[in-house]
């Protein structure tokens, strides 16, 4: 999902059937572990757009994206492409690595030119959708500091039974003291996050609407981002999965 999107993703049984073992009695840094073990090795180019929208419905805009993943690399690493309006000109790219024991890394260059910028905040917006660099990155799949949430199981956005989990960063980041997460107890995959502000409340919130299966794999179709109380939400979509 960057790793995204196929962090979103699960093998096996359809979403629904109840022929998968629920693994029962897993502690929180278990169950967050079991969604990391769904993130595809093998390379893969996804491409889809973002499109932010007024909780009206109307069109504020449209951000095509290129997603090439390597978490099989050394280091594991991904290169995201945004593009013009058209999806042909080069907007902005960001280069993805994670080393081991660390937090993800990011590279961001602007226009034409690909000029080198400072490193974004993991919780600024990314111009002007509802995403941010935590979400492309799902940086928190990989936080250590990790417990069940007062309510440690609940429904997600869609109606899948969850366990619900709060990861706090290993260092601070402004906007963000930590992130609540419900992880599908049938198919251990991520099926929603609030990012929690300095005060512990939902500043924004993400959920999955729709996946779909693509080579024995389900992959999310698209997912929608909300910044609370600002009247609009983002929804990316993804198009094309393939082998680059």
């Amino acid at each position: 999902m960057l790793p995204m999107l196929a962090a979103f993703s699960a093998t096996g049984d359809r979403p629904g059937s109840e022929e998968a073992v629920v693994e029962e009695n897993l502690t929180a840094a278990e169950t967050l572990n079991a969604c990391t073990r769904l993130i595809p090795t093998e390379p893969l180019l996804l491409q889809g757009t973002m499109t932010v929208r007024k909780l009206r419905g109307i069109v504020l805009m449209q951000q095509p994206f290129k997603l090439l993943m390597a978490w099989g690399a050394q280091p594991p690493s991904a290169e995201v492409l945004l593009l013009d309006q058209k999806g042909t000109g080069l907007v902005e790219r960001a280069m993805l690595t994670r080393p081991e024991g660390k937090p993800a890394q990011i590279q961001l260059f602007e226009g034409p030119e690909q000029k080198p910028v400072p490193e974004p905040s993991y919780a600024g917006r990314i111009r002007g959708t509802d995403m941010t660099w935590m979400d492309l990155t799902l940086d928190f799949l990989w936080w250590k500091d990790v417990r069940f949430d007062d309510q440690p199981r609940g429904k997600s956005h869609n109606g899948r039974d969850c366990d619900i989990l709060v990861a706090v960063p290993p260092s601070p980041i402004p906007g963000c003291s930590a992130v609540r997460i419900w992880v599908d107890r049938q198919l251990r995959c991520l099926m929603q996050v609030e990012q929690l502000g300095p005060q512990g409340d939902t500043v924004r919130r993400m959920w999955v609407q729709r996946v779909k299966k693509m080579d024995d794999r389900w992959m999310i179709r698209d997912m929608e981002t909300e910044t609370l109380n600002s009247g609009h939400r983002t929804k990316l979509f993804v198009d094309d999965v393939s082998t680059p």
